[in-house]
């Protein structure tokens, strides 16, 4: 049994190919073609030699594996990560694949919504967000469509055609749900929808209040790669009632949080491990932060590892961006260090607003420390996004550098 590799660039050729490998039983990397020239060196150095390559010239050379054990058809390694030449695949089998889209399926069908989903993918599939809305209907006998996720303003929305004998759903980015709502065709498009699932970053403000003054189907979903996408929930009733947004734990999902802050899920839905060689154990460590409940939700603050150092001071980006959005006069905003000779790091931040807004978010920031205002702004129309619909940090770093 040899294994494949897909890299085709069209979307819905992409996940037919992964499809038709796992439907054979056969373990499949989900290779990203986007990758740079660092990355794709890696991804060979990774991937085993004998794998057969679909859709890329990339030659792999991995060690061992060229002909695959019993107990690993089936397998996916869904890449995560991929900034500066790294590249990690994530180990999943059919049955966490399978946990994870009934997790899902339960938890809708307990607010009495038909347990056969229907899923629209507007991400790429080589990520766990454009991938799992296809698992979710193979497992649960509904259809699924890939559609364009760009949402041009000059274009067209894309036609989802699912059926409305089951629950139809749809997984955004925050940024994709954003442009929707700009567009005058937008809320009627999202309206088709009976769940709109929405993750990947963190949710604006003023998305929020759009969600709320429109009594969107949004439910925000927290996961990982390494657990198959959503592993928690948060209503869309909480969302409407302005309430601070917190994850109900999907079927066996338990988080906890440590001395520092940092969530650890446990899940049936956990992958076995990081290719090739480095196990998950049943709890799981996200780099996130944030608290837990005595009811088991969860909320998430930012993440623990995006942790700037200014002349030896640390700052939490996600503190410097809920300042700054607080103002009302940004629509988004992302905060990152840069490189300073004098500082090691300087905060800078990326917003999405008018220039004039300078002034007022100098301002704004003068109640944080000095060390965490930021030094640099950068005003853009649009948040720079990588194919997956989270925000490119390499674009951000050259426009904030």
């Amino acid at each position: 049994m040899k294994a494949v590799a897909v890299f085709h660039r069209d979307h819905a050729g992409h996940l037919e190919e992964t499809l038709r490998a796992h439907d054979a039983g056969l373990p499949v990397f989900l290779g990203n073609p986007l990758w740079t020239a660092a990355q794709r060196e890696e991804a060979s150095r990774q991937i085993p030699l004998g794998t057969v390559v679909l859709g890329s010239d990339l030659e792999p050379r991995g060690a061992g594996l060229c002909d695959w054990p019993a107990n690993w058809r089936g397998r996916m390694m869904i890449p995560t990560g991929g900034t500066g030449g790294k590249v990690k695949f994530v180990i999943h089998s059919p049955e966490t694949l399978r946990a994870a889209a009934f997790g899902l399926r339960d938890a809708l069908a307990a607010r009495g919504l038909r347990p056969v989903l229907h899923g629209a993918s507007c991400t790429p599939p080589w990520h766990v967000s454009g991938l799992m809305p296809a698992i979710r209907a193979r497992a649960t006998g509904g259809r699924h469509r890939t559609l364009d996720g760009r949402f041009a303003a000059d274009s067209s929305l894309p036609e989802a055609d699912l059926p409305t004998d089951g629950t139809r759903t749809v997984s955004l980015v925050p940024a994709q749900l954003s442009r929707l709502l700009a567009r005058d065709d937008g809320e009627a498009w999202l309206r088709g929808f009976d769940v709109i699932l929405l993750g990947g970053s963190g949710v604006a403000p003023a998305i929020l209040t759009e969600i709320r003054a429109r009594r969107l189907p949004v439910f925000l979903t927290y996961g990982a790669t390494e657990t198959a996408a959503a592993c928690a929930l948060c209503p869309p009733e909480t969302l409407w009632s302005g309430a601070t947004p917190r994850g109900l734990p999907l079927a066996g999902a338990k988080f906890s949080a440590g001395p520092d802050g940092v969530i650890a899920v446990s899940t049936p839905a956990l992958g076995f491990g990081i290719w090739p060689d480095a196990p998950l154990s049943g709890i799981w460590t996200s780099g996130d932060r944030g608290d837990v409940a005595a009811d088991g939700s969860v909320r998430i603050s930012g993440r623990a590892d995006r942790v700037i150092i200014t002349g030896g001071e640390k700052v939490d980006p996600s503190r410097v961006e809920q300042v700054l959005l607080a103002t009302g006069l940004v629509r988004e905003a992302l905060v990152m260090g840069v490189l300073d000779p004098a500082w090691g790091q300087v905060v800078a931040a990326c917003v999405v607003g008018p220039s004039s807004a300078e002034p007022a978010l100098r301002a704004a920031a003068e109640a944080l420390e000095p060390w965490a205002r930021p030094r640099r702004f950068v005003f853009v129309e649009a948040m720079p996004t990588d194919p997956s619909g989270k925000p490119d940090r390499a674009a951000l770093a050259k426009l904030t550098a």
